[in-house]
């Protein structure tokens, strides 16, 4: 697979160039993986901060779902369009640094209208949806850089890297993210901080150097482009039934994310929601999240050594059954201590990413990756708005208790088909 030039000198030996090329890729993994980790912990931050400033603006399980609702809409409105820019771009990370500092600003946004107490649900519908649509953009276009910043043989440790990173820092943000709301009593401080990493994350992209130069090839219309990568990514029987499953299993998925924060409170513990308090019950919070997360790192470390002895599509189908097995546990027994079987669904999704980023990543041409990622990306997120929301009226009308049992048992099925299909059944890339 050939991913363009080296960017070596005329007539430099081959030798050399190729340990240029490597010295060099060593050097981007670390403020890859450096920077993503902090974005990543504003990003906990605000997975918690976020539906908590909701859950006490209106203490209803509807506002949370529309919230993810209005997050996740952008990856269907503008996903595919996305994908047709991000393979126009010759160089990639001026793109990401650029969405990393608008997402920053609108943090900033939010900080200031916590401070003003001018906090509405339609405000944070309308940053939610801002920010989504930043996050389009910038989470195709990282997948898409990579191959460019980083030798093939790096992907894997790169990619577990990430997932590492990602599930050790959802064990420090919801916790300070809930100190710092029962410490001040408030949100600002939580939105600063996010919007500060964000900063942060943009800094350490602009020190790493390209690899390989990314083909540019001739320009043709925008639905041309947008066709060409959804056809090889349908043609590909791997990941079609990936981006397939991942469709079913975000539908039902959707709500028990959105949901989480209202689920551990009023089932586990048992915290009335209309008279929501930030101090004791948003540290309790953070605690049950952060200790789910600690207990999903465990797992996440092992996807590496799993990937010497399974497939990474059969990689992607353990996960499910993980994330399945582990949430279904948690929807029957409230207790504190079913935080084990969270982390262990916390450690099953991880691997399923890990294991559906890399097979797009050495699947997919150079000139169509960010194509492919972002159809796959928006097919797959096809059910989040429509889940997040639909969970949400559910678990209004009848309680948020059915709407787990329901999606986590929904995640084993989805697991069990696959288990009949190519992706599971190919042992090598090239099957």
């Amino acid at each position: 697979m050939q991913l363009g030039t080296t960017g070596s000198e005329p007539g430099e030996p081959d030798d050399f160039a190729r340990l240029r090329s490597n010295a060099r890729a060593a050097r981007n993994l670390t403020p890859l993986v450096a920077g993503q980790a902090v974005s990543m912990f504003g990003d906990y931050v605000a997975v918690f901060t976020l539906p908590y400033f909701v859950l006490s603006l209106t203490g209803k399980a509807l506002d949370l779902g529309l919230t993810a609702a209005f997050e996740t809409l952008p990856m269907l409105l503008f996903g595919f369009i996305a994908g047709v820019f991000l393979d126009r771009r010759r160089r990639l990370v001026p793109v990401l640094a650029a969405a990393d500092l608008l997402r920053a600003s609108i943090f900033v946004l939010l900080a200031l209208a916590a401070i003003a107490d001018a906090g509405t649900p339609t405000l944070v519908f309308g940053l939610a949806f801002a920010t989504g649509s930043l996050s389009v953009v910038f989470d195709s276009g990282l997948q898409a850089a990579m191959p460019g910043l980083l030798e093939d043989h790096m992907l894997v440790d790169a990619n577990s890297k990430l997932a590492l990173a990602r599930t050790t820092v959802f064990a420090l943000g919801p916790l300070v993210a809930g100190f710092a709301i029962s410490a001040t009593n408030g949100f600002a401080i939580a939105f600063t901080l996010n919007a500060a990493t964000f900063v942060v994350s943009a800094l350490f992209l602009s020190t790493t150097r390209v690899v390989r130069h990314r083909e540019t090839r001739r320009r043709e219309s925008f639905l041309r482009s947008i066709a060409e990568g959804i056809r090889f990514l349908l043609a590909d029987r791997r990941l079609r039934w990936a981006t397939l499953g991942g469709a079913v299993t975000n539908l039902v998925f959707a709500p028990l994310e959105a949901l989480l924060i209202f689920f551990v409170a009023t089932e586990i513990l048992a915290t009335d929601v209309s008279g929501f308090a930030l101090t004791g019950d948003g540290l309790r919070l953070g605690v049950y999240f952060s200790l789910q997360a600690l207990i999903g790192a465990l797992g996440v470390t092992f996807a590496p050594r799993l990937t010497k002895r399974m497939s990474l599509g059969r990689l992607y189908v353990l996960g499910l059954t993980f994330f399945g097995a582990g949430f279904f546990v948690v929807a029957l027994w409230h207790s504190y201590w079913s935080v084990l079987f969270a982390g262990a669904g916390v450690a099953g999704i991880t691997w399923v990413n890990v294991g559906l980023s890399t097979l797009r990543q050495r699947l997919t041409p150079p000139h169509l990756l960010g194509r492919v990622i972002s159809a796959s990306r928006t097919i797959a997120y096809t059910g989040l708005p429509v889940g997040a929301a639909v969970g949400g009226f559910v678990a209004d009308r009848i309680g948020v208790v059915p709407v787990y049992v329901f999606g986590s048992a929904m995640v084993l099925v989805v697991s069990g088909v696959l288990v009949n299909t190519e992706l599971f059944r190919a042992d090598r890339l090239d099957d």
